[in-house]
């Protein structure tokens, strides 16, 4: 497999998995389309591979960086006892 072929089958795992991994985390995953050091070897650093997927595949790099899925999270709920605590605080500020 050339540099451009492993690339480009990175490139989409990162973009269907919808991150960037690090090598311990590429190393854990259980559904890689090929073994850490086969990707690795021919650009010498996960750095690179990464800089590579960056400057070569970009679509790809925007998927897996900025993932469209992820919906917004909802405020957190305040429990009635910190509600309470909270007025009582804002109207010790007011007499003051």
């Amino acid at each position: 497999m050339n540099k451009k072929k492993i690339l480009k089958v990175l490139a989409d795992y990162f973009a269907k998995k919808g991150v960037m991994m690090t090598p311990a985390e590429y190393k854990a995953a259980d559904d890689t389309p090929m073994r850490f050091m086969v990707a690795k070897r021919p650009f010498g650093s996960w750095a690179r591979v990464l800089q590579m997927v960056k400057r070569n595949f970009p679509v790809q790099y925007g998927k897996a960086t900025n993932p469209v899925a992820a919906a917004p999270k909802a405020a957190p709920k305040v429990s009635s006892t910190m509600a309470a605590a909270m007025s009582k605080a804002k109207q010790a500020s007011k007499k003051a």
